[in-house]
């Protein structure tokens, strides 16, 4: 009789473990991937995203998309998580209102890629700081301004262009 109720109990291990694995390990491990392919796409790609004019009008828009297929997919990978208000403390994951900031502002960041104001380098560079901050990652981008030095950079450009 205990070896049965050893077995059982083995058994209904491995079946709560799996389970526990599907449905809480395995989203968290996506929503941190994804992170993850954000922050490679930032760095990877930041010189094509500054240049979208000058290179290849397929590789900018491929670039463009891909931003936008990272937010969507930021989204639908926190969706997934059940819990997310308590998992997200214990697991170190950015706020839901932050996941969403993010997957906007990857939205807007491709969408300003061909933008022609003379301050929309500092503007995709204020956007990626955002995503950084929100999703808690450190800017890719070696070298870079300050949030603070960009919005000074483009008030002095906006103040050259009213004069």
């Amino acid at each position: 009789m205990t070896l049965l109720a050893t077995i059982f109990a083995g058994v209904f291990i491995f079946v709560f473990g799996q389970i526990f694995l599907k449905w809480m390990i395995e989203p968290v491990s996506e929503l941190r991937k994804v992170i993850k392919e954000v922050l490679f796409c930032l760095a990877n790609d930041h010189d094509t995203i500054h240049n979208a004019e000058m290179v290849e009008k397929s590789e900018a828009l491929s670039v463009g998309k891909n931003l936008e297929r990272l937010g969507a997919s930021l989204l639908a990978s926190q969706q997934q998580i059940p819990f997310y208000k308590k998992v997200r403390k214990f697991c170190s994951l950015p706020e839901r209102e932050d996941v969403l900031f993010a997957s906007k502002r990857l939205s807007l960041i491709s969408k300003s890629m061909f933008g022609k104001e003379p301050d929309i380098h500092y503007k995709l560079d204020i956007y990626r700081l955002d995503v950084c901050e929100v999703l808690n990652i450190k800017d890719p981008i070696q070298g870079s301004m300050t949030r603070q030095g960009l919005k000074d950079g483009i008030a002095e450009i906006r103040n050259k262009q009213r004069t």
